[in-house]
């Protein structure tokens, strides 16, 4: 477990240089250079409103979960809402649910509170402003007077230029003469101009960036509503926010992050940036890869279970990724030094075969309350659970029962030549063969797989038929289908008046 370390004050640094080894000196050691293994766990999924979350988002919120659980901390939802022009009506809604389908249950959250709140951004824009106000007083922050046409110009001579710094050295009376005469302006970090940025990542290892190649990236802007870099690092530290787990593209963001914390006078977060998620070609992650929304996934007949599952073997290293894991047994297994650094293949077949997995070890219950969504109403519920526990063996997605199960509850139209076409005999012969089972199946007392099989295979082998061509005529005549599950276990579940019915329709 990696915990933040406390720096060894210069002082301290003096006092060792000139002193012999003792005990108090290893104390010194210890007290500053070990991890702070009695430190507290908190991690955080701070989404926007701007949209239902990306599955890569789905799964950082679920690595974060983890860490939190693992070592008896915390997990928070943050909302980062200050982008109002981007947000989306109904998606905050959408981001808690999908933490709630997928057992991701926050400690602290906007709907449930807690001592840190709120835990809304756009409810705390006063507390942005005071330390807006503290960063400019201490030198690490600037007015910035620049119109947007002026930016609008730097920006088209130079898409990829970095703002020009125009106003960092404005004077302060110059300052106060545009603040008097009511010019509009966004406040900007003072970066540093030489030296460079480095960190310890908890997945990436040493990261370094040369600040030289960094912004002064606007914090609060004109309209005084916070900038994600700024509103982030002051929220992190509010709630107490031990470890941040987030993508690789926010690594280059971490220099400004990291100098807000340092003028601040605050310890940083540990950080670990994890793996893109990339489509089977090694492109980015599109819909084109079947990517979608957890929502759409569910929607789709995908288990909860099977998604967590599939979103936690997507970056982290672990023996057997075919395993069906609770999301206990992923609290347990995971360790944050088994994340791993290349980026993560997003195969919709993996999740297709976990699903599948968990389909089959449900019990019929339980399987059956899942599936309520995707068959019509008035479906039998006795002869739902009946045939699920024929046709479950083959099923990727609860949306593939129905389509399996039609023929059950509404009797197929089948014509006589399709049935033919599995006898391979003339319709003479058929006919006597289907009369044949049709007297066994109206006699039989027991009826059970296991006694239609014995008694139609005793006739079928004086019929002339072969059992492939008597079975499969049979099998096409009650459900218009070759494949189904076997057959005289449909015709249980059918029972003796309805398969009756349909071999007597065929020849009628």
């Amino acid at each position: 477990m990696v915990i933040p370390t406390k720096p060894i004050p210069p002082h301290l640094i003096a006092f060792l240089a000139t002193t012999e080894a003792s005990v108090s000196v290893a104390i010194v050691l210890i007290k500053y250079t070990i991890p702070m293994t009695d430190a507290h766990v908190r991690t955080r999924y701070a989404p926007s409103p701007t949209g239902i979350p990306h599955i890569g988002n789905t799964r950082t919120s679920l690595f974060a979960y983890l860490l939190a659980k693992k070592y008896g901390g915390e997990f928070l939802i943050r909302l980062e809402d200050t982008d109002k022009d981007r947000e989306v009506e109904g998606s905050e809604q959408k981001i808690y649910q999908i933490n709630d389908l997928l057992g991701i249950t926050p400690d602290e959250s906007p709907v449930k509170g807690g001592p840190f709140g709120p835990y809304v951004q756009s409810q705390r824009l006063d507390l942005y402003q005071k330390y807006s106000q503290l960063l400019i007083d201490s030198g690490a922050a600037y007015y910035c007077f620049c119109s947007e046409e002026r930016l609008k110009e730097l920006h088209e001579k130079d898409q990829y230029a970095k703002y020009d710094r125009h106003c960092r050295h404005l004077s302060q009376a110059e300052v106060q003469r545009q603040m008097v005469s009511g010019t509009p302006y966004v406040i900007r970090a003072k970066m540093p101009e030489t030296g460079f940025s480095t960190w310890h990542d908890l997945v990436q290892g040493k990261l370094s960036m040369p600040n030289a190649e960094c912004d002064d990236k606007v914090l609060i802007k004109r309209n005084g509503v916070p900038v994600y870099h700024f509103a982030v690092v002051i929220d992190d530290h509010l709630m107490e926010i031990s470890h941040v787990i987030r993508g690789v593209e926010y690594i280059v963001s971490t220099p400004i992050h990291l100098f807000l914390y340092e003028a601040l006078g605050w310890e940083p977060p540990v950080l670990a940036h994890v793996p893109l998620l990339l489509g089977p070609d090694k492109s980015k992650l599109s819909k084109r890869h079947g990517a979608k929304s957890v929502l759409g996934y569910v929607d789709d007949g995908y288990l909860p279970e099977a998604i967590d599952n599939f979103l936690f073997y997507l970056g982290f290293s672990y023996k057997d990724n075919s395993d069906l894991l609770t999301l206990d047994q992923m609290v347990e297994i995971f360790d944050e030094k088994r994340i791993q650094r290349q980026n993560a293949i997003f195969d919709i077949q993996r999740l297709n075969y976990l699903n599948s997995q968990w389909i089959k070890k449900m019990p019929i219950e339980d399987l059956f309350l899942r599936l309520n969504a995707f068959i019509p109403a008035d479906w039998n519920d006795d002869k739902v659970k009946q045939i699920l526990e024929l046709v479950k063996e083959r099923m990727f997605t609860l949306r593939d029962f129905a389509p399996a199960a039609e023929y059950f509850f509404t009797a197929p139209v089948v014509s006589a030549q399709s049935v033919l076409d599995q006898s391979g005999h003339t319709e003479k012969e058929t006919v006597v063969w289907f009369e044949t089972a049709k007297s066994i199946i109206k006699s039989i007392s027991d009826f059970t797989a296991t006694a239609l099989h014995e008694e139609l295979a005793n006739a079928q082998a004086i019929s002339g038929l072969s059992p492939k061509e008597a079975f499969m005529s049979l099998r096409v005549a009650i459900s218009g289908r070759s494949v189904t599950p076997p057959l005289f276990d449909c015709l249980v579940i059918l029972g003796k008046e309805e398969t009756l019915k349909r071999l007597s329709s065929i020849f009628s």
